[in-house]
């Protein structure tokens, strides 16, 4: 394996390899990548300082290919990235390059996401013999790694396996021309469904349009007008000879009785004020008959009222002798009135409550020849006491709205009022705390911005300007690359990765290393570029 790291210079990033001292470079490849602009490979500096020696790939604004594979991978990605990789190499037969000096990893192969262009890295020094490239088994691990979306028609999938499988050596030629085979297969539903709708139209309109044009002027030129009043006229002679037919000779005033159709309307207005006319009907249906209508309603109703009225004043005349119950008010004064006896001739009833109220009377008549200053007194006093008891039944109501405000405080509180209580809610409650706890961090991006709240809810969130590819799409800013960086979570812990981009990542400050992750925590400040991100635990 050899070592690899990342350097940034200004916007641009580089991957970069030292070459150990037992390592010798290849001078044929190397002149090859160094002096030509190879497509499909990375551009290539060799530098040379003292006795150090460096190889510099710039990989500006690119992502390697296992990040260009991570989640969800369609028809054009994947068709894209295995039609770069065979094409590079068959430029590398071209040039004369060692196939086995190309670095077949994922790692270490970069992709352009915007347009899907994959950029080769060679390592120009001597192999020995024994270690070629698996190309066969490359590509497979491929496939059987990769996620494939699955709202599209995967058969592509099946077809690229089969033919790997088909022999242990793959020839590139033939791989290249499946390859576009299975792309030209993604474009032709579209041509297809296309086609056959355009013809249909076409012949059914102009079938339709002639037929329908020829029948009206067919139908107008006979004016067939004349002949349906021929038609009419006719019917219309043969009921009036039936009047004349008889021998009376008053046949002349029966015309006139048919004539007098005109007031068959009146019955016609006798109809509709059996249905009652509302202003709003008369609104949305105005018309004579109908005003004349509401107002005969309206004069009916008044006369009706008039009438409610005229035998309202007549009903409380007989209603006079009713004031005989008020007689009833002596029995209330009876204990106030002990000498006016009479009064029990009245009411058989009260005569059974007077001989009651009498005895205590007496007791109090008992009392008063012993100190009749005192009397009032003791009498005050039970009247006194005759409100209390009416005044306890009305505080009696009062505990029962004592636990009234306790309900409502039940809908005010209703989380503690549940987790107070043992029934079945409070067990919903306590797991859906149990849930919540478990849940607690919810790790998400402030957008300085805007205030933009954006919740990281994958393993691996990348943002970046290439909406087809980014989980969070930044458009409104030139300075961010394409694909600019990615979060990723690991267990509890979140890193933050600049993939590549031209204007870097900083976390509170400080510029990260491509490809390099570093942490971050509550609180930290993210820029991308010129675009600044707060980031949240809660």
């Amino acid at each position: 394996m050899m070592n690899f790291t990342y350097e940034n210079q200004g916007t641009n990033t580089y991957l970069v390899h030292q070459l150990s001292e037992t390592e010798k470079l290849d001078s044929m490849s190397l002149g090859m990548i160094t002096n030509n602009r190879i497509h499909g490979f990375a551009e290539t500096v060799f530098v040379q300082m003292d006795n150090n020696r460096f190889i510099r790939y710039n990989v500006s604004s690119k992502i390697s290919l296992k990040q260009f594979f991570q989640g969800n991978v369609n028809r054009n990605r994947l068709v894209g990235a295995f039609s770069g990789i065979v094409n590079g190499l068959l430029a590398a037969e071209e040039y004369m390059i060692d196939m086995n000096s190309i670095m077949l990893d994922t790692d270490y192969i970069f992709a352009d996401v915007s347009t899907c262009d994959i950029y080769l890295i060679c390592v120009p020094i001597e192999r020995s013999a024994e270690e070629p490239n698996d190309l066969t088994a490359f590509f497979k691990n491929i496939m059987f790694s990769t996620q494939f979306d699955q709202t599209e028609n995967c058969d592509y999938v099946a077809r690229i396996i089969n033919f790997l499988n088909s022999s242990p050596i793959i020839s590139l030629n033939d791989f290249r021309n499946l390859l576009s085979e299975v792309k030209a297969q993604g474009q032709q539903p579209v041509q297809t469904t296309v086609q056959p709708t355009q013809p249909v139209v076409t012949k059914i309109t102009p079938n339709k349009q002639p037929e329908q044009a020829v029948q009206p002027q067919r139908v107008v030129t006979p004016a067939p007008a004349p002949v349906t009043k021929a038609a009419v006229q006719p019917p219309v002679s043969i009921p009036t000879p039936t009047p004349v037919a008889p021998p009376v000779g008053m046949a002349v005033p029966k015309p006139k009785q048919a004539q007098a159709p005109q007031p068959a309307k009146s019955p016609r207005i006798q109809e509709k004020p059996e249905k009652e006319v509302s202003f709003m009907y008369l609104m949305q249906h105005y018309s004579k008959e109908n005003a004349a209508l509401y107002k005969a309603q309206k004069e009916k109703k008044k006369q009706q009222k008039a009438e409610a009225k005229g035998a309202s004043k007549q009903v409380p005349q007989p209603a006079k002798p009713r004031p005989a119950q008020p007689q009833a008010m002596p029995n209330f004064a009876i204990p106030g009135q002990p000498a006016p006896t009479p009064g029990s001739n009245a009411a058989p009833r009260p005569p059974q409550v007077a001989p009651q109220i009498s005895k205590q009377m007496q007791a109090q008549q008992v009392v008063r020849p012993q100190q009749v200053p005192v009397q009032p007194q003791p009498v005050a006093k039970p009247q006194q006491a005759a409100p209390q008891p009416q005044s306890q039944p009305v505080q009696q109501p009062e505990p029962a709205y004592v636990p009234r405000p306790q309900t409502q405080s039940v809908g005010m509180n209703f989380g503690e009022t549940t987790v107070l209580g043992g029934g079945g809610i409070g067990e919903t409650t306590v797991l859906g705390v149990a849930n919540n706890a478990q849940q607690a961090p919810q790790p998400y991006l402030m957008r300085v911005k805007n205030n933009e709240r954006i919740p990281l809810d994958k393993p691996v969130f990348r943002i970046g300007k290439e909406r087809s590819y980014v989980d969070y799409f930044v458009g409104d800013n030139t300075a961010v690359s394409r694909s600019h960086a990615n979060i990723v979570t690991k267990e509890e812990q979140y890193l933050i990765v600049d993939t590549n981009s031209t204007n870097h990542t900083f976390v509170n400050g400080v510029m990260i290393q491509s490809n390099q992750a570093v942490e971050i925590f509550h609180g930290d400040k993210i820029r991308l570029a010129n675009e600044e991100f707060e980031f949240y635990l809660y």
